[in-house]
């Protein structure tokens, strides 16, 4: 694990020719049973929010953008703030183990004027290798309680579908140690789901249609990895997602695992390298009663005599 202290960082644009690598002088020792490190990339990003009263004067408002926060393969640190005077408070929590988000609280805002928060981070986020050594990985029996929820039903991804746990059966039988039962799931997955266009629709239909888009058929292989009590969650990073699973050690030490199931075949690691905004995909904030897949940012507040107009800001800096 990486044991630096990080703040926050940033979000949703396209990753471009801007991307810059660089090698790192150290890396942690990592367990041969877990992920390995390859090469970091780092980028920086402006991400905050500016709020104007354009129709009369807004008072007590509430905004909160979610922030990728620092992981086993991932840094982040704030490098610059611009915030207005007559900002309340910037904040931050963690939401549900997989999101953290940046709090801003605003008083008032006179009508006709304008507030803004807007912070810049910098993120290192390393290549992801698969685990040197997989014999020993099993199927937990009892997983920690942050990691038994990703068993259980999530928004398009219902695992205890009959169908999905008949299919499940049938496509790991044989199949003696964990990781090879997890890739079996991965390749039936792969060469047995059609890639479509359509709505999105969730795992089970996918599964009856042989079809789905690019985010069913990552829906349908969490769903079935939950079916065969391996826990499963979806990793939302700039401009795409995949999901990955957890197997634990002869020590008992558990692990996440990364795979490409929509794009090219990458089990165990992930090559391709982006910001990591959000882990998991049922996710409950306290301002709102149903859960997300993925957290967006809100705002909440009285307005005062004037709608607020708040323009969210995410944006990818050029290289220096």
């Amino acid at each position: 694990m990486l044991n630096r202290v990080a703040i926050l960082i940033v979000f949703c644009a396209m990753l471009g020719s801007s991307t810059c690598m660089a090698q790192l002088n150290e890396k942690p020792p990592l367990s041969p049973h877990g992920i390995q490190l390859g090469d970091p990339v780092i980028q920086r990003w402006q991400v905050g929010a500016v709020v104007q009263a354009p129709n009369g004067p807004v008072r007590n408002l509430l905004i909160t953008i979610p922030v990728p926060t620092n992981w086993p393969e991932q840094v982040v640190k704030v490098v610059q703030e611009d915030l207005s005077p007559n900002i309340g408070r910037v904040g931050y929590r963690t939401v549900d183990a997989g999101v953290k988000q940046m709090i801003v609280t605003i008083p008032a805002v006179a009508p006709g004027g304008e507030v803004h928060a807007v912070l810049t981070f910098e993120i290192t986020t390393y290549q992801v290798a698969p685990p040197e050594e997989t014999e020993g990985l099993v199927i937990p029996r009892n997983p920690p309680r942050d990691v038994r929820r990703h068993l259980g039903i999530s928004p398009y991804i219902n695992s205890r579908h009959r169908e999905i746990r008949r299919k499940t059966l049938e496509v790991v039988e044989g199949q003696e140690m964990a990781w090879a039962q997890v890739e079996a799931i991965y390749d039936w997955v792969r060469e047995n789901i059609e890639t479509t266009n359509e709505k999105l629709k969730g795992a089970n239909e996918t599964l009856d249609d042989g079809a789905g888009t690019a985010e069913d058929v990552v829906n349908l292989f969490v769903a079935m990895c939950r079916a065969h009590r391996v826990p499963s969650r979806i990793v939302w990073v700039q401009g795409h997602y995949y999901p990955e699973f957890y197997l634990q050690d002869e020590d008992g030490e558990g692990h996440w695992f990364p795979c490409q199931v929509a794009g090219n075949r990458d089990f165990g690691g992930m090559s391709e390298v982006r910001p990591i905004l959000q882990r998991g995909d049922n996710i409950k904030v306290p301002e709102k009663k149903n859960p997300y897949r993925y957290v967006p940012e809100l705002v909440k507040g009285s307005a005062g005599g004037g709608r607020p107009s708040v323009k969210f800001i995410r944006e990818l800096l050029p290289t220096e």
